[in-house]
């Protein structure tokens, strides 16, 4: 019945005002009641305009564009109905959550839209604890969302929409910034929600490993087009298209089509997309080949790309505990040394003082007690402007960082303050935004860019100034799985250069592929450092910090019950594995 469907998009083009090239071209797909469908692409592919069409944003706040086709949501034709309307039945949430506060607690802001509706006072205390118990808030209701970290800002955002029960809830890249536990959380209650109430669900997320399990479709968006769509298998089955367009693929899924191409596994069902799937798939090949060779028990080569403590310290931090107001106390503690050229990656939870931490490391925070001690100084004896000369700081919100009317000027001020002649400056500028593919930007407006690319002038700001120290908090977040990849690249090849880089990251399998430290944080307090591969094989240290390892270390330490070594990092290492046993 043609009532079933809660959303249709009927062959919808979008040009962008004074755009020649269309964001949005001959789109169309339905979408049931209950169903989840995921919206999968790189950068710059439309997802985020489809979003913005969804709820009326285009045409109804974004204007003088041209909208050819229609979207008729929950029976309302988007083009004649105004977005207060439409957000009694679409729920958007977007990547920044500094944008979606509208209270002076967090209870206040995920009350917010339930009020507007004119609900009792029970019902909307209930909402607002059924959400906050859903993203993990219980604690922080009474906190001004000022004094929460950006993950949990996140948190309270996809909060305040579950919040307005909505017919459909759109998720814009809306969990890249949290915790893989909270992240798993949040699908998990989308999925709860959808399938017990008739809640249509659409995430548009990068994640595929975590999205494809819980999803009914996929449509996979490039240059505004539909490239694909189906099933999560029937798109997993179109893998060199996938790696074409720059996807990423769950980590089990190019396994098997690595292993598949060479033979190793006979293809005759689908791309696996959960571990469950790739262990059966592995196990039935590894089962009917005669028993594992001893070397095969024995510990795997040293992919560790180094270990911890080489080099002098050039950053030691002594007992170190900081308050912010109103008492919360974000570190605790933490004593921790940090070595020449070393790559660390810092993870743990949201809210865990990782960011907090990194602010110490070039004096935006001083601590309250304990001392820190860069390059043989203390920074509560030295200024900002002094300690950014050693120690770069990249914010998680580039937004943050950005005073100056172009991304020239932008990437001219640190070394201007520095004092550094401008022919020196203008060949770093040209050097930089080269290296980080700014060059047809350098003439904007910061803010006016999208998200990634604000990231990588963020970055290129600190690059221009040259630091012997970069640290960078979630360098790959609003970046599409190519884009991370060179994002890391960059900062690896900084580092062969020698310098020392320190990354805040969730994304575990990037942290598998290029750090030689990790180190995990929790409750303002240092859980674990050491290794990749010692730090991510313990799994209770990981659960401890809401942190799950790798897809193919889960994968692996499930099969090292017949014989295969569980401390597998990356697709390479367990491709490379496979093909010796196998041959």
């Amino acid at each position: 019945m043609l009532t079933d469907y809660v959303i249709r998009v009927e062959n919808v083009t979008y040009y962008y005002p004074n755009a020649s090239k269309p964001a949005l071209d001959s789109v169309s797909f339905k979408l049931r009641r209950g169903e989840i469908l995921a919206i999968l692409g790189p950068t710059g592919a439309g997802k985020t305009t489809l979003a913005y069409c969804l709820n009326g944003t285009i045409p109804h706040f974004i204007t003088g564009g041209r909208l050819i086709g229609d979207i008729i949501v929950c029976g309302l034709n988007t083009k004649e109905n105004p977005i207060r309307v439409l957000a009694q039945k679409v729920s958007l949430v977007f990547d920044n959550p500094e944008i979606q506060m509208f209270g002076l607690s967090v209870f206040e802001c995920i009350a917010f839209g339930p009020t507007n509706l004119s609900l009792s006072k029970d019902e909307i205390i209930r909402r607002v604890k059924f959400a906050i118990e859903a993203c993990k808030l219980k604690g922080l209701e009474y906190r001004n969302p000022s004094e929460l970290s950006y993950g949990e800002k996140q948190s309270v955002a996809i909060a305040s929409a579950l919040a307005m029960t909505p017919e459909v809830l759109v998720l814009d890249e809306a969990t890249a910034i949290l915790d893989p536990t909270s992240r798993m959380r949040i699908y998990n209650t989308i999925y709860d929600i959808a399938k017990k109430h008739n809640m249509a669900a659409i995430l548009i997320a990068q994640e595929t490993g975590e999205v494809l399990p819980i999803s009914d479709k996929v449509i996979v968006l490039n240059n505004g087009r539909i490239e694909l769509e189906g099933s999560p298998h029937e798109i997993l089955s179109e893998y060199n298209k996938l790696k074409n367009i720059g996807l990423r693929i769950p980590q089990v899924a190019e396994l098997y089509y690595r292993l598949g191409q060479k033979g190793i596994i006979t293809r005759t069902v689908g791309a696996p997309i959960t571990i469950e799937e790739a262990y059966k798939i592995i196990s039935s090949t590894l089962i009917s080949r005669k028993g594992l060779l001893e070397k095969y028990n024995a510990s795997l080569k040293d992919y560790s790309r180094g270990k911890k403590g080489k080099g002098k310290v050039i950053i030691r931090l002594e007992n170190v505990h900081f308050m912010y107001p109103k008492g919360v106390k974000a570190l605790n503690g933490v004593d921790l040394e940090i070595y020449e050229g070393e790559f660390i990656a810092l993870t743990g939870p949201n809210g865990a003082g990782k960011t907090t931490l990194a602010k110490h490391l070039n004096g935006l925070l001083k601590p309250a007690l304990g001392k820190v001690i860069v390059f043989g100084e203390d920074t509560k004896e030295k200024s900002v402007s002094y300690l950014s000369r050693k120690v770069g700081y990249v914010y998680q919100n580039p937004d943050l960082m950005f005073f100056n009317p172009t991304v020239r000027d932008e990437l001219k001020y640190g070394p201007m303050n520095l004092g550094i002649p401008l022919n020196e400056i203008n060949r770093r500028i040209e050097k930089v935004s080269k290296k980080l593919r700014l060059e047809e930007y350098l003439d904007y407006s910061p803010s006016s860019l999208p998200r990634g690319v604000k990231k990588r002038v963020a970055l290129a700001s600190i690059l221009t100034m040259d630091p012997d120290v970069i640290v960078v908090d979630e360098p790959t977040t609003g970046q599409d799985w190519l884009e991370s990849i060179q994002i890391m690249n960059i900062l690896k090849e900084l580092n062969r250069e020698g310098k020392t880089v320190i990354v805040i990251s969730h994304d575990m399998e990037l942290i598998a592929m290029y750090a030689n430290r990790i180190i995990i944080m929790s409750y303002g307090t240092i859980l674990k450092d050491g290794s990749p591969r010692e730090t991510l094989t313990d799994i209770d240290i990981l659960n401890k910090a809401s942190l799950r390892p790798p897809q193919i270390t889960e994968l692996f330490i499930k099969l090292s019950k017949l014989g295969m070594p569980k401390h597998v990092l990356t697709v390479d290492e367990a491709y490379d594995i496979m093909m010796k046993y196998c041959k």
